[in-house]
């Protein structure tokens, strides 16, 4: 593989990585064509090509924006086809409208399709992120009673330190009554989540 070629690569990645700035040497290199056919068949608009034109503007370049468009109007129509719809959707990605008018409704159709099954996906995993985190509070708690306990009947523990203590061993006890009651009510919660997402997930096995 030649220098050019390694360098041209090179230049390729930083550009689709989305650097903070493009080299002198990567702007000048960069098959416009190419840069413009991945930004279409990974969905970025075409309107990305003025970040690429603000860069490469600093070095005293221009990309070339005829060879970009013609890139990215071929690399949309990859990227905008039925089957690709659901897939973007499911992983929780942007449509960011670049699809032509006639590819664009069934795109969106099953676009629509994926992005409800990952929120409805997103819903269940909050839900038990929660109560989750409810648990680990708890733990701690338990954990702190326990330390509380051992310090109450230690010989050096004041008559003053144990009325705080007291207090505290109060306080947690009530933080611990209410996380078990927002734990109760989360897990009605994700019992409700988790149906509708099973609901869902039938609904789509019907449909092939």
């Amino acid at each position: 593989m030649s220098a050019t070629r390694v360098l041209s690569l090179g230049a390729l990645a930083c550009v689709l990585a989305g650097c903070s700035g493009m080299s002198e040497q990567a702007c000048m290199s960069a098959d416009w064509r190419t840069v413009g056919f991945e930004d279409g068949t990974l969905g970025r608009s075409e309107a990305n090509i003025g970040r690429y034109r603000q860069q490469c503007g600093e070095h005293g370049v221009a990309p070339d924006l005829a060879s970009y468009r013609e890139g990215h109007a071929e690399g949309v129509r990859i990227y905008c086809r039925e089957s690709n719809g659901f897939a973007v959707g499911h992983s929780g990605a942007t449509y960011q409208g670049v699809c032509p008018t006639d590819l664009e409704p069934a795109f969106v159709a099953e676009y629509n399709v994926g992005r409800h099954l990952h929120e409805l996906e997103r819903a269940l995993a909050s839900v038990d992120s929660r109560i989750a985190s409810n648990h680990r509070a708890q733990e701690g708690i338990k954990s702190e009673l326990t330390e509380i306990a051992a310090k109450m009947i230690a010989s050096d523990t004041t008559a003053e330190q144990r009325v705080a203590m007291v207090t505290r061993s109060a306080d947690l006890g009530r933080r611990y009554g209410e996380l078990t009651t927002e734990i109760q009510q989360l897990e009605r919660e994700r019992a409700i989540a988790e149906r509708e997402l099973l609901d869902y997930r039938a609904t789509l096995a019907a449909a092939f």
